[in-house]
């Protein structure tokens, strides 16, 4: 098998292994197969604590044998691009792989020099990873054995460590997407905290109910009075009220579950609004809040989304108008309006406040601004809001045209072919 054949199984190994990191192991044993040498690394470029020089951190290695060559973590941790000036400035940072043999070469670094030299190594290279135009890191190659001839292999080299720049560009982007999915969901999780007492009404008042109706049944059927209409009646209760709770739960679920990355589905947006309002109907029903609703009658309003992060945004309108509003003297409404404009669906959320002065609306949407006392928010409820409604392809803003206060997230139409 030729060399670019090898490369290919490399290539092969880390792109269509499904752990990355299991891809990235098999991929550095298949290296030092193919190339039969003793140990290889990976190591990446970090900054030190003051921030002013690049060190090396060991990312990854592979090695034929425990006694052969191993990384030495506190000589590695304490070396810098500064001890190899020349060779980096000339060689590396150039995209060049730096190489020879220990009877040849002068090593720059004295003490990793020695070590290795001590250790009984006979040849390296050092093969740096771009990518982006990035300098991240190294690989780097050790021969305990013979010395070699790496001219011939320089290109083969280089092909292979823009390989694995490629493979860890797409595991760094996988582990900060991850923790944006993680930071999400916990301020998802702390969403429903806050919302946690009315959650508990909305769910106890229908089982309230239930349990009412159940206690007649029981007492109709003590005194023999059980009536087929009359258990009719009380029966479509009982279902009315279950729908009730079932609905309340579902709207739970759908802010709470975690979001499927790169996942989008097809919902009607009407039921996402409607399942994620229930959470708070009880809750604003308390604060003496009139709740008005126009939807058109039998329009689905399908839209291509993630229903949880669509619910995420409109907890965040409904606790916004909510706190800017239960403790006002007077009439105090919501009114939730959704609109087909042909090419999107436009819905808005106002509430009976004062319209937001100029000043504030210009800043309303960055990240950490909050007009709400300290310790009651965070600032990032809206400009989540915003970043999620611009991923789904929307518009979000505030209405600065409307007396009150008025939210509305405009989301394009599913067109079906």
């Amino acid at each position: 098998m030729d060399l670019l054949s090898k490369i290919n199984i490399i290539a092969k190994t880390l792109f269509n292994t499904t752990d990355p990191n299991i891809a990235l192991e098999r991929s550095l044993a298949s290296l030092g197969e193919l190339l039969q040498v003793d140990n290889i690394w990976l190591v990446k470029n970090v900054l030190d604590e003051a921030g002013s020089q690049i060190q090396l951190e060991p990312y990854s290695e592979w090695y034929l044998n425990e006694e052969i060559g191993r990384i030495n973590f506190d000589l590695l941790a304490g070396f810098t691009y500064e001890e190899i000036y020349d060779y980096y400035s000339i060689v590396i940072s150039r995209g060049e792989p730096l190489f020879g043999n220990s009877s040849n070469f002068t090593f720059k670094s004295k003490k990793i020099g020695k070590y290795y030299k001590d250790m009984g190594m006979k040849s390296f290279i050092v093969v740096p990873i771009f990518y982006d135009s990035f300098h991240w890191g190294n690989l780097v190659l050790l021969d305990f054995n013979v010395e070699r001839q790496w001219d011939s292999l320089a290109q083969a080299m280089t092909l292979i460590s823009s390989i694995f720049g490629a493979h860890i560009r797409n595991m760094e982007f996988r582990d900060s997407i991850n923790e944006e999915y993680v930071s999400d969901h916990g301020k998802k999780m702390a969403t429903l905290g806050e919302m946690a007492a009315g959650i508990v009404h909305e769910i106890n008042n229908p089982l309230f109910i239930i349990n009412g109706f159940a206690t007649k049944i029981n007492n109709l059927i003590e005194r023999d009075q059980l009536d087929k209409y009359q258990l009719m009646n009380i029966s479509e209760m009982i279902q009315k009220n279950c729908k009730r709770v079932t609905s309340i739960i579902s709207g739970l679920r759908m802010i709470s579950r975690k979001t499927k990355l790169d996942e989008l589905e097809v919902k009607s947006l009407k039921d996402i609004i409607e399942s994620t309002i229930d959470i708070s109907r009880e809750r604003i029903r308390l604060a003496d809040i009139d709740l008005k609703i126009n939807f058109p009658d039998g329009d689905d309003f399908p839209v291509e989304c993630h229903p949880e992060q669509l619910s995420q945004v409109l907890v965040n309108l409904f606790n916004n108008s909510y706190d800017s509003i239960c403790e006002n003297d007077g009439s105090k409404w919501i009114d939730l309006s959704l609109k087909d404009l042909g090419d999107r669906f436009l819905f808005s959320v106002t509430d009976s406040g004062s319209s937001i002065p100029n000043e504030i609306a210009q800043k309303i949407m960055q990240p950490f601004f909050t007009t709400k006392e300290s310790g009651k928010g965070t600032g990032l409820g809206l400009s989540i809001s915003k970043e999620i409604v611009s991923k789904h392809g929307g518009n979000f803003y505030l209405d600065q045209s409307c007396s009150n206060v008025k939210f509305i997230i405009e989301l394009p139409k599913l067109e079906y072919e």
